[in-house]
């Protein structure tokens, strides 16, 4: 058995008129680092919830280390969880917030008390911070004393609730590295959930991308950027372009070529061809030429949509190339960045339904002409 397992975990709120999580199948390793992945409303913090007893699933079974959690109230298990708001008592010191658990259970000496207080806050990189107020802290610091409380208690399994998400982006990225950092030293097994792509890659042993409540794709974070399994994924992960295609065996074709690409898990003929933006090399004797339709400078990179003999084409260039609306483009396709999935079989979720038009050629209903010598009734239409 896993370190943690979920099985046919479905959870339906009340007055709720679908599943939140709908036969949800999740396990762990011990040790890793597991993120959950996904926009909002897709069921990510029930998840959360259901593991630490916070909420209790209406069917299927959770274990932690072996142990089944059915029944078990949230302060008798294995856990430990920081929340998105540090939480902290306003009116202790940073070390009566950090051992105020063992503090109130009364199962650790003064000496072993101050000591693993120390240990802690130093880990945390808040070494000498014993004495001082909560309210003299930067939410970056009520995070770490957060994550030095949780800790305190020596639980098998972190939760973690977006806990990053009210910092402001400097800080976001610096305390991604620091909670790793100080999970792989421990040896600690964590569930992290967040919204952020780049968060979860950075974070992540092994990221749970979930949509539509449910998981819809389980790996290392390289999986999601090589090889999604569906247009669902790769919208979420950055692809940007979908092109009809036919696949027979590894080749898949279309208007741009033939592209050998192995191991995709496509079961039907009609695929699409997935490339990412920054698929595109430019050189003046490229294969491919496309008009630039559309230019957007983003600082390091320039975003540019072309048209490639009828295709619409979304690239990223490097910012040292430099071109306008009109302009002609040559330009290379690197293979490594392309990946095939089949028509969606699956609904995807709200956040990537506008990209999801983008490709979509609506069918128009045209109205039907009176036929040549059609003596029928005048019904308004012009002829």
């Amino acid at each position: 058995m896993r370190f943690l397992e979920m099985k046919d975990i479905t959870k339906t709120y009340a007055k709720a008129s679908k599943p939140c999580i709908e036969n949800m199948d999740f396990s762990m390793d011990e040790g890793e680092i597991v993120v959950i992945l996904g926009p909002s409303g897709c069921g990510k913090t029930t998840s959360l919830k259901l593991i630490s007893g916070l909420e209790m699933q209406d069917s299927g079974t959770i274990h932690i280390d072996s142990d089944d959690m059915d029944g078990i109230p949230s302060h008798k298990r294995p856990i430990a969880m920081v929340f998105q708001k540090s939480l902290l008592f306003r009116n202790m010191t940073v070390e009566r917030n950090v051992n105020y658990a063992p503090r109130v259970k009364q199962d650790m000496t003064k000496e072993e008390l101050k000591e693993e207080t120390d240990r802690l806050l130093k880990l945390v990189d808040l070494e000498g911070y014993n004495d001082r107020r909560v309210t003299q802290l930067s939410g970056g610091q009520e995070q770490r004393v957060s994550l030095a409380r949780a800790l305190m208690t020596k639980p098998k399994l972190l939760l973690l609730d977006e806990p990053f998400s009210a910092l402001d982006a400097e800080l976001r990225v610096t305390m991604r590295t620091t909670v790793r950092r100080i999970c792989k030293e421990l040896g600690q097994s964590v569930v992290f959930v967040t919204h952020d792509q780049q968060e979860a890659v950075a974070v992540a042993d092994k990221i749970a991308l979930m949509m539509n409540h449910k998981i819809v794709q389980y790996g290392i974070p390289e999986d999601f950027y090589k090889r999604p399994r569906t247009r669902g994924v790769a919208s979420f992960f950055g692809w940007r372009n979908y092109i009809p295609a036919k696949k027979e065996n590894d080749i898949i074709s279309n208007e741009l070529g033939e592209f050998d690409i192995k191991d995709a898990e496509c079961t039907k003929e009609d695929v699409f061809l997935c490339i990412r933006p920054e698929a595109a090399i430019i050189c003046s004797d490229g294969k491919y030429s496309g008009i630039v339709k559309t230019a957007k400078y983003m600082g390091t990179k320039s975003e540019y949509v072309l048209d490639v003999s009828g295709i619409t084409l979304s690239i990223d260039v490097n910012s040292r190339y430099m071109f306008l609306e009109g302009d002609d483009i040559c330009f290379n396709l690197d293979e490594t960045m392309m990946w095939a999935v089949d028509w969606d079989n699956e609904p995807i979720s709200e956040d990537v339904m506008e990209i999801k038009k983008k490709f979509t050629i609506p069918k128009l209903k045209l109205p039907k002409w009176p036929k040549k010598n059609d003596t029928t009734k005048d019904d308004g239409m012009m002829p």
